[in-house]
């Protein structure tokens, strides 16, 4: 018997350990969700049947930037219709992106049909269809960064995003405007400055209103851009050596033969390679601009040195970065500010290191100079 109890107790365990081995491997099924409207009946009223339908009903209403919309609560299974719809109405209005940035009220009146009761909604907006229409909509707050990047890349005075999700606040958006002149100084021939409002409600979903001003008029700009581009280009042409850190190193040696760098200079590429005297950050956007135009990889560093706002380059070159600071190269020469990692760099420098690429690269001045240039 007990042979036998223990042979009926291996083949019950022998379907489980087979389906166990089922479970082995992970996956995952991905499919795209269908919300699926409520349609409309014949008298043009939208059935809502709990209070989860009737907020997106009038959600949508926003959406199409609708006056009014009739609500049928025929089959609607929530306890009270007023109760309901007053949450519903301030929900949307006020604790949504979209109703927080284009609805001034929500008003409804409640109307008894024989059995049922509908309740017709009128909605008063403080923006115009337009202005919802120009709204951009985008997912993700790097895809926030690019809309302001191509606004300020065409000097552009403003732009209405919605992101589907993100936690950037006002202060981080207007960052941005500086990043993106920073990233493009030769679209962008002056430093903007930008307010931002953020509309938003009680999920991840913001709407950023961006308004950004740049020094001067319109046609003075557009004059700066023209002179700043042609003194790039015709200083780009003068870069003959080969190899990207030859390349780099002669880029530098022309920018300080043409700008002089001084503290109380302009702050601009235009100031640098146009005037001809600029401070660290006219410098650094000058060199920004002249690699960009070469095809070096370059960034601007927004820093201190010796606890003074100061602004540098980092230059990556066959996919290693190095510090570059032209400013100063004319004082100390290329030895002490061409090709620099950063422990060279720390002690009078500071920067943000999480905000900007390592600088390890096995390059530098005096090794450039130990070998001949092809």
């Amino acid at each position: 018997r007990k042979i036998a109890a223990l042979a009926v107790t291996a083949a019950l365990l022998l379907p489980i350990c087979g389906c166990a081995s089922v479970f082995d491997e992970e996956y995952l099924s991905v499919s795209d969700y269908e919300y699926a409207r409520p349609t409309p009946g014949d008298d043009g009223a939208i059935p809502v049947t709990s209070y989860t339908t009737l907020r997106l009903a009038i959600s949508n209403l926003v959406t199409a930037h609708a006056d009014s919309g009739t609500l049928d609560f025929r089959n609607y299974s929530g306890e009270s219709i007023s109760d309901d719809l007053a949450a519903a109405c301030n929900s949307v209005s006020r604790e949504t992106a979209l109703g927080s940035y284009s609805v001034d009220y929500i008003s409804y009146d409640i109307t008894t049909v024989v059995a049922y009761s509908e309740a017709e909604v009128y909605i008063y907006y403080k923006r115009s269809q337009e202005e919802i229409d120009s709204i951009i909509n985008v997912s993700t707050s790097r895809d926030l960064y690019d809309c302001i990047e191509a606004a300020v890349e065409r000097m552009s005075p403003g732009l209405v995003v919605l992101v589907s999700a993100t936690d950037v606040g006002e202060d981080e958006a207007a960052d941005y405007v500086i990043e993106a002149y920073m990233d493009y100084p030769l679209s962008c021939v002056v430093r903007p400055s930008a307010s931002v409002n953020v509309y938003s409600g009680l999920g991840m979903q913001r709407i950023y209103e961006i308004s950004i001003n740049y020094p001067g008029n319109e046609a003075d700009l557009e004059q700066m851009h023209g002179q700043l581009n042609e003194s790039a280009a015709r200083l780009a042409a003068r870069v003959t050596s080969e190899g990207d850190a030859y390349m780099a190193l002669q880029a530098a040696s022309l920018l300080i033969e043409q700008c002089v760098s001084d503290s109380g200079g302009g702050h601009t590429a235009w100031d640098a390679l146009v005037s001809g005297r600029a401070d660290s950050e006219g410098m650094a956007l000058a060199y920004k601009a002249l690699c960009d135009t070469i095809g070096i990889e370059c960034t601007v560093v927004e820093g201190r040195l010796d606890r003074t706002e100061h602004y540098w380059n980092i230059v990556t070159l066959e996919g290693d970065s190095y510090h570059v600071d032209t400013s100063r190269a004319s004082e100390l020469g290329f030895a002490n500010t061409f090709l620099k990692s950063d422990a060279e760099m720390w002690g009078g420098y500071w920067w943000d290191i999480a905000e900007y690429p390592e600088c390890v690269g096995p390059l530098s001045y005096s090794s450039l100079m130990s070998e001949p240039e092809e």
